[in-house]
């Protein structure tokens, strides 16, 4: 059974405040940075994010959770920070408020496509309950 995502279980994290100094240096740095076209979807069991990220290499990719935000950052291949008025790299965040199996969580990147499996806890699966 697939469903459309719920707000609660995954938010976009864009301009959302966040703690001064190290965010502060985190936006700056990122305001060269495209926000990728995303499709996130729910099962019973897991959540999918799709994103498109063209020109980005495995080795330039990084897929990052820390506490309740899943983070997207891509550079694309071949471009630097100060070379050109292009956007370099993308990046995302999102705030996670379903549990989710933090061990289970997957990432595979191919074609520019990345794709991210977030696994849900047993707590918030979809279970069915047997009637007497």
């Amino acid at each position: 059974m697939t469903d459309r995502i719920e707000k609660d279980e995954l938010r976009d994290a864009h301009g959302a405040a966040g703690p001064t100094g190290a965010e502060r240096e985190a936006r700056a740095r990122r305001r060269r940075y495209e926000r990728p076209q995303v499709d996130i979807y729910s099962t019973d069991t897991q959540i999918v994010v799709i994103a498109d990220m063209p020109g980005v290499r495995k080795s330039d990719l990084d897929v990052a959770l820390d506490r309740d935000e899943l983070a997207i950052e891509g550079t694309a291949a071949g471009r630097k920070e100060k070379e050109s008025a292009l956007p370099w790299g993308y990046y995302r965040r999102f705030k996670l408020k379903t549990a989710f199996n933090r061990d289970g969580i997957n990432a595979s990147l191919e074609g520019g496509i990345l794709t991210v499996t977030l696994p849900k806890a047993d707590s918030e699966q979809v279970r069915k309950i047997s009637i007497d």
